[in-house]
């Protein structure tokens, strides 16, 4: 089965959850004009915090900052 993103999740540079952005809104009728990844990122920059995709297995994995 290949993995799906669901959606991103944010997690600040203490470990709060800072937000969630659903791929589901990319989708008629709910489209939103920014991207969901982008919404995660910018949330992340001016938190100074992570971004995580999330999987339907529920797996997730951190994509901002990248890892290094």
């Amino acid at each position: 089965m290949k993995k799906k993103i669901t959606s991103y999740v944010v997690f600040d540079k203490k470990e709060r959850w800072m937000g969630g952005y659903s791929t589901s809104l990319a989708d008629p009728p709910l489209s939103h004009s920014t991207p969901a990844i982008e919404m995660a990122i910018t949330n992340a920059e001016q938190s100074n915090g992570k971004v995580y995709e999330v999987y339907n297995s529920g797996d997730m994995k951190q994509i901002y900052p990248k890892e290094k």
